[in-house]
């Protein structure tokens, strides 16, 4: 067996993630919120209005609902408050609460996904794809004492994506202004992010950032009120995959939807002779391939895994002059218990990799920590020929894992 070549995911991938540089030194921002808590303190019950549950017993909606967090296994109450915590709408954060069994809080995750994807149909969910990158971007490049993804920093860039202008000084820094017209040098870090267009919020969107304290944890320079216009909670049209026959409960207020909780359909698949492999278990070493899967931290109910499909140099040295048109690769992910979690196609074209020894291909997926099968299948599209991978992958938990540096 060959031995394959290697390459550390954080250099290529996260480590290495470009970050706007400052363009204009100006003088220091007002600070006049520094001390107040990170946006992120305040939970979405504060900054609910709608109750999720009637008051029982003298205990107030909050005191019910909180209960009702506190009772969810503990990777269902992970992904509540950390991966969906910001873009997550009161009414399905209500819905989810009222769920009863694991099957149910599974298809509503899904469908809670397919629901914000710019094509359900496509395997490849790009919104889904887009908001873990950002939670992990956040923790490798914000994160302090606490996760990147809580604080303030953090929670701008998971909600807004990167901003289209930074503009920072550093505490020390000489401010470029005469002593009569205040400090020579700026008193604290700061950072200033301009937004060219926020949806739902308009154009020109300036947020100003200050670390207080030298510690890198940087505040909104805004108070709580306007912290709450700026994280308002979404509002969110519900997109039903059954009829209602299927639902499992009905709200307690006439304002929340009615919930659907059922399978969703299964995207659809291109290379279904591929697919079909897979599910048969048909073995093929025709297409000579490997694979790495690399694991990041992203919260504390799902890691980032990276997997990694290195097509051989001697399969792209073939003499046949059409296997230069690419290669095609299916993948999917299920559970021990054969649940299906993940599906992922990709083609590629090998004009993009003259000169490169070997082809690569990858997959950026969200999992909770535990063991799955992997299955990889790898065609050339000219001659027919495949060759096929089925592993198991252990994916590892939050505390496992080290933040790149």
């Amino acid at each position: 067996m060959k031995q394959r070549r290697s390459t550390l995911w954080s250099a290529i991938l996260l480590c290495g993630l470009s970050w706007p540089r400052a363009v204009v030194a100006q003088e220091e921002p007002l600070t006049r919120s520094s001390t107040e808590q990170p946006v992120s303190d305040r939970t979405e019950t504060e900054r609910r209005t709608v109750p999720c549950f009637e008051a029982v017993d003298g205990e107030s909606s909050k005191q019910v609902e909180d209960e009702a967090s506190a009772s969810l296994p503990e990777t269902d109450r992970a992904w509540l408050t950390e991966d969906a915590a910001y873009i997550i709408a009161p009414e399905e954060r209500c819905a989810f609460l009222k769920l009863e069994s694991d099957d149910e809080r599974e298809q509503f995750i899904e469908q809670f996904w397919l629901r914000r994807s710019s094509n359900p149909d496509h395997p490849d969910n790009d919104f889904k794809e887009e908001h873990y990158r950002r939670i992990v971007f956040a923790n490798e490049k914000f994160g302090t004492g606490a996760p990147g993804w809580k604080t303030d920093r953090g929670r701008v860039y998971v909600v807004f994506g990167p901003p289209d202008r930074i503009e920072s000084q550093a505490s020390g820094e000489p401010t470029g202004r005469p002593p009569e017209e205040g400090p020579e040098t700026v008193q604290y870090s700061w950072e200033q992010w301009h937004y060219r267009y926020v949806e739902g919020m308009g154009a020109d969107i300036d947020l100003e950032f200050v670390d207080p304290k030298g510690s890198g944890d940087y505040r909104l320079t805004m108070s709580l009120e306007e912290k709450d216009t700026l994280f308002s909670p979404p509002s969110h049209v519900w997109t039903d995959w059954k009829d209602s026959e299927h639902n499992r409960f009905e709200p307690s207020s006439e304002s929340l939807p009615v919930v659907v909780i059922a399978s969703a359909p299964g995207p659809r698949v291109r290379f279904k002779d591929l697919e079909a492999m897979v599910v048969s278990h048909i073995i093929r070493d025709q297409v000579h391939f490997s694979h790495r899967v690399e694991y990041v931290r992203a919260t504390h109910a799902s890691t980032m895994a990276r997997i990694v499909v290195d097509i051989w140099a001697d399969e792209l040295s073939s003499s046949d002059d059409q296997a230069r048109e690419g290669f095609e690769i299916f993948g999917r992910i299920s559970k021990l218990s054969g649940r299906i979690v993940d599906t992922f196609e990709r083609s590629s074209s090998l004009t993009e990799y003259v000169g490169q020894r070997d082809l690569n291909l990858e997959v950026n997926t969200p999992l909770a920590p535990g063991s799955y099968r992997l299955a990889i299948v790898a065609r050339n599209p000219a001659s027919g020929e495949t060759g096929v991978v089925y592993t198991t992958i252990d994916v590892p938990a939050y505390d496992q894992l080290e933040i790149c540096k």
